[in-house]
């Protein structure tokens, strides 16, 4: 589906042959002391989820400055970043850091990062989840999920990991606030997936569990859970999500302000034709399959203020491609 570069093709060559026996480390996480004290006062907090396409190389730094723009022209307090990407083949030694330096640099915001890695050949390549954080992060932690059959090599299956990368954000008057950042397997069995989002769901819990206060957890990132493929075979795993107490908050918000003209099956219901609801086969990265697998769950639907498909470029050509996947841009009330 996606546009492949010469990067891909040989930097995946070289990731599935020795991905078994070479599972990247984290390096350590680039604190910062960013604070947010502007989320006090306008008791809101905006939360944005994008992909950012690992293998094209040649053109990332631009769609990372573009990202910073939007996430400065819309106060973005939080990125929620998959497809992070490090080592020689990808020319960087970590984009996220890339994308915080870019808006350090050129707009003179300061975000606080860190990082999770999830498979790579160390020193050619690492592709990670990050989160990007104007808030203060007071703790970070990362949960393995379980590996899945996603790649096959000469005859053999190559298992790849995943992971879910939890911050715990720290608002200046208003307490403390969960953040997880997630990308689920693509090309895997339903089961495989499904066994990644009970680990990640059952990690979610035992770290909510504790928490004071009334300020909601928030749950983003790359589901790649379609209510629509195989004929409705994965929407359970929707359901699940829903089941543990989250809400999609850009489907609640849509169908509330709709008048009645939306409803959850209508939301990028044609796969032919990417609609504003669509998040990957939005753009000139894309192959003609739309579908809407990028998500942001909340656990409070009554916090949601406003939500929105962005980087949607086939629908709105006047937004910049930034990837192969539209982002969710969300707009949660703090209590």
């Amino acid at each position: 589906m996606k546009r492949r570069s010469e990067f891909f093709k040989y930097g995946m060559l070289f990731s599935v042959t020795f991905l078994l026996a070479c599972q990247s480390t984290p390096p350590p996480p680039g604190m910062g002391d960013a604070r947010c004290n502007d989320v006090a006062e306008r008791q809101f907090l905006n939360v944005l989820t994008v992909n950012l396409l690992f293998s094209e190389v040649v053109d990332r730094d631009e769609r990372l400055e573009d990202i910073a723009d939007f996430a400065v022209d819309n106060n973005v307090d939080v990125l929620l970043l998959q497809e992070v990407v490090s080592g020689a083949l990808a020319k960087t030694e970590n984009s996220a850091q890339d994308l915080r330096e870019i808006l350090r640099g050129k707009h003179n915001v300061d975000y606080n990062i860190r990082t999770a890695f999830e498979i790579g050949l160390p020193g050619l390549l690492g592709v990670a989840n990050a989160v990007l954080s104007r808030c203060e992060i007071e703790f970070s932690q990362v949960k393995r999920l379980p590996l899945s059959s996603e790649l096959e090599f000469d005859g053999q299956v190559i298992r790849i990991s995943r992971n879910v990368l939890m911050v715990r954000l720290k608002i200046p008057e208003q307490g403390k606030i969960n953040i997880y950042d997630t990308h689920l397997c693509a090309s895997c069995e339903i089961e495989e997936r499904e066994e990644q989002l009970d680990e990640l769901l059952d990690f979610v819990k035992r770290m909510d569990m504790n928490m004071p206060g009334d300020n909601p957890s928030v749950l983003g990132g790359d589901f790649n859970i379609d209510r629509y493929d195989n004929e409705g075979a994965e929407k359970f795993l929707y359901e699940k999500i829903i089941a543990a107490g989250f809400t999609d908050a850009y489907a609640e918000f849509i169908i509330a302000s709709s008048g009645g003209q939306e409803t959850l099956d209508t939301l990028c219901e044609d796969e032919d034709n990417a609609d504003e609801h669509c998040t990957v086969g939005v753009s000139e990265l894309n192959g003609p399959n739309a579908r809407r697998i990028d998500y942001i769950f909340t656990r409070r639907p009554s916090a949601i203020r406003d939500a929105k498909v962005v980087f949607n470029t086939l629908v709105n050509d006047s937004e910049p491609t930034v990837s192969d996947h539209g982002g969710v841009l969300t707009s949660m009330h703090l209590p």
